[in-house]
């Protein structure tokens, strides 16, 4: 961490001491799960962080027209700048302490910009850097988003490496078309990101598409459709070794949700020949889908 950023009173780390104190003992769980022979998998967000973009300013893009920058004025800052030194190396520090503490596997999520709000108006510390060395010389390449977030995830990588731990990450929903907008936007290569990876999620949930997507009316209603298109685009720019099991949804948010909507993913999921599923609830309600998953499975 930059102690110019994170020091209060002299002490380093004092403000995440008083302030964000662990609420469990990570390798106690870990050893828990160990013993009933399950996987203990740590979801690491990276650069959305609602407490650290509201008590710390100085980690958050810088807006154009003045003062730090925020997605939204009607919702309070979350967003961190992935590209300013100090906020890398606070996360980095983050997933040291999480690996080693024996988890099987950190899963990377949020490694990416933020894709809303006037991004127009929001700059990045890497662009004000690159501006200035461009400056000094003509021959000077400025860096891209992908480029900032290739390079965490290399750093990433060297830890999971030293610990002999699965080291994966979350997509966001549109990327795995790979427009270059969408790439563009969130600095999500899935070719480039993948070589560092065991494993890619997706995040393909049908209720996060517009209506007209892909010229269908009723996209959010046509999971099989949506599944398994963005899990097959997927697995085509995955680097070879890498596995693609996408996230699929488990709620009712926005869907006709039941279990034929569930069984029309996991079918889109059978027939793209993809590595597995993540179900997804963020109320952590899964007892109907795992009934009907039970049920599906039974036949």
């Amino acid at each position: 961490m930059k102690g110019d950023v994170f020091l209060s009173g002299g002490q380093k780390d004092s403000v995440r001491a008083e302030k964000y104190k662990p609420i469990i003992n990570i390798a106690k769980i870990v050893k828990a799960l160990h013993r009933r022979n399950m996987k203990a998998v740590s979801r690491v967000v990276v650069f959305h962080d609602q407490m650290l973009a509201k008590n710390f300013v100085e980690l958050r893009p810088e807006a154009a027209d003045g003062g730090p920058w925020q997605e939204s004025k009607k919702r309070d800052p979350s967003w961190l700048d992935p590209s300013r030194q100090a906020v890398q190396e606070e996360i980095l520090e983050i997933i040291e302490r999480v690996a080693s503490s024996g988890v099987d596997e950190i899963q990377l999520d949020y490694i990416r910009f933020p894709t809303q709000g006037n991004l127009e108006n929001a700059v990045f510390n890497y662009q004000k850097i690159d501006s200035e060395k461009s400056l000094a010389d003509s021959n000077y390449t400025p860096r891209e988003k992908v480029d900032i977030i290739e390079y965490f995830i290399d750093k990433t990588k060297i830890i999971a490496d030293k610990y002999g731990i699965t080291l994966t990450a979350d997509l966001f929903a549109i990327v795995a078309w790979q427009a270059p907008k969408d790439v563009s936007n969130t600095g999500q290569d899935i070719a480039r990101l993948s070589k560092y990876l065991d494993s890619v999620h997706p995040m393909i949930y049908s209720s996060h598409f517009n209506a007209g997507f892909s010229f269908r009316e009723q996209i959010e209603n046509e999971p099989y459709y949506i599944v398994y298109q963005g899990t097959i685009l997927t697995l085509q720019e995955a680097e070879e070794g890498c596995r693609v099991i996408p996230y699929i949804q488990a709620n009712s948010w926005k869907v006709n949700y039941n279990k034929n909507y569930i069984i029309a993913q996991v079918r889109a999921i059978e027939d793209a020949k993809a590595d597995g599923y993540i179900l997804w609830s963020s109320s952590n309600n899964y007892e109907s889908a795992l009934k009907w998953l039970t049920e599906y499975y039974s036949k």
